[in-house]
């Protein structure tokens, strides 16, 4: 198992190497081994619709059987299927992008799988595309490692959007280095109903595909876009820089951390953050800490509380402990402790304890005086279920008293 995992580790890093970051669509390089040579190898779509996965497969004697299956970027099989080669070698696979749910802007990787007529078996390497959404045409401006895509709005439109990433990341900047070794895609839509796509919720504003490079917002034209930019696109920078500040141990984080900290770096961060939370403070309906640690909920309107609290609570331990303890902390999720375990490391408190604290500091709440507010209906039923059956007891022993 451990030789296992081990090439397949290999395995997914030389494909890492050979993926172009930007609009691949083939990758000519041959490969060759035991008289077997792939070339002419591409993927070729129509976002949302199907990708074709073409290939020249040349062998030294006619195959047995050959086979295509295609990964995402965990690995994961979307799908595997027996697959045709001509006799020229040429081959075509069709996979069903409507039924079959690939992440837009994520790493496809493919891989061909052969028997020889001789029954030699023969795996090529794994071949990759980006699946960016071409539905477009894409208007653009590369600057400083930052590579801008959008499709409505002049120069002036798109300079505006590059100054709003380039304050984002002076504001990252002051929390860790920021990386841009590689270029970072930031994809402007001008509504949001441009940005529909499956696995995403249908509020979602912008978006980060961290692992690929990939920051999405959805810009309106208009008067108040440049205060969109200043708040969406830093924000899904900071989810770029911190995948690369900590690696695919990114994933570890619990989502109150990972969106709390994306949004601290919110040029114009909107009031509607202050005034829902205060609302739900009011309402005693603010949710439970823990319940965010694992996933934000898919309601629109309790997304943006979760988007508030996280906020809020961030902004709580950065101001209290500083904002180095605030990668202090992201490093031990990334180094696998729980939600509770990495606070309790970092701060020697639990999240139930820091929970409180905040609640008082940032919201007045007396977090005793509302959990006693919250369960006094149930003491007032307790005290009932127990004082009447006692007080009865008392009476019939009194009764048998006298008698």
């Amino acid at each position: 198992m451990k030789l296992a995992r081990i090439l397949i580790c290999i395995t997914l890093a030389y494909a890492l190497g050979r993926a172009k970051p930007a609009y691949p669509s083939a990758l000519n390089a041959p490969v060759g081994q035991a008289g077997v040579t792939i070339e002419r190898v591409e993927a070729v779509y129509r976002f949302g619709e199907q990708v074709d996965f073409l290939a020249a497969i040349l062998t030294p004697s006619p195959l047995q059987s050959a086979s295509i299956t295609v990964f995402d970027k965990r690995l994961n099989v979307l799908r595997s299927e027996p697959l045709t080669v001509n006799p020229d070698g040429t081959s075509q696979f069709t996979l069903d992008a409507r039924q079959i749910n690939i992440r837009p802007f994520t790493l496809v990787y493919w891989r061909y799988d052969l028997v020889l007529g001789d029954g030699a078996a023969f795996q090529s390497e794994f071949f990759s595309f980006r699946y960016d959404d071409n539905r477009f045409d894409w208007l653009t401006l590369d600057k400083d490692g930052l590579r801008l895509r959008w499709i409505q709005g002049d120069e002036a439109f798109a300079q505006s959007a590059l100054n709003a990433a380039r304050a984002g990341l002076d504001m990252i900047g002051q929390y860790f280095q920021v990386d841009l070794s590689q270029p970072v895609d930031i994809f402007i839509y001008p509504a949001q109903g441009d940005m529909q796509f499956p696995g995403y919720d249908s509020w979602v504003v912008g978006v980060a595909e961290p692992s690929s490079s990939v920051a999405l917002a959805v810009i309106e034209p208009g008067d108040q876009q440049t205060d969109l930019m200043g708040w969406r696109i830093p924000h899904e920078l900071m989810h770029v820089m911190m995948y690369r500040h900590l690696g695919e141990r990114y994933d570890s984080m619990p989502v109150w951390l990972r969106e709390g900290i994306a949004t601290l770096v919110e040029a114009n961060p909107t009031p509607e953050y202050d005034n829902v939370l205060l609302d739900a403070a009011a309402r005693d309906a603010l949710i439970p800490l823990v319940d965010l640690c694992a996933s934000f909920p898919v309601q629109s309107d309790s997304a943006f509380l979760a988007y508030a609290q996280a906020r809020s609570f961030t902004s709580f331990l950065r101001d209290t402990f500083g904002a180095s303890k605030l990668l202090d902390l992201a490093t031990a999720y990334a180094d696998g402790l729980t939600c509770d375990s990495g606070l309790e490391l970092v701060y020697g408190l639990t999240l139930t304890q820091l929970e409180a604290d905040w609640r008082q500091s940032a919201l007045g709440q007396d977090v005793v005086d509302t959990a006693l507010q919250a369960t006094f209906p149930y003491l007032v039923l307790l005290c009932v279920m127990l004082v009447v059956p006692l007080a009865l007891g008392l009476i019939a022993m009194r009764q048998k008293t006298k008698k």
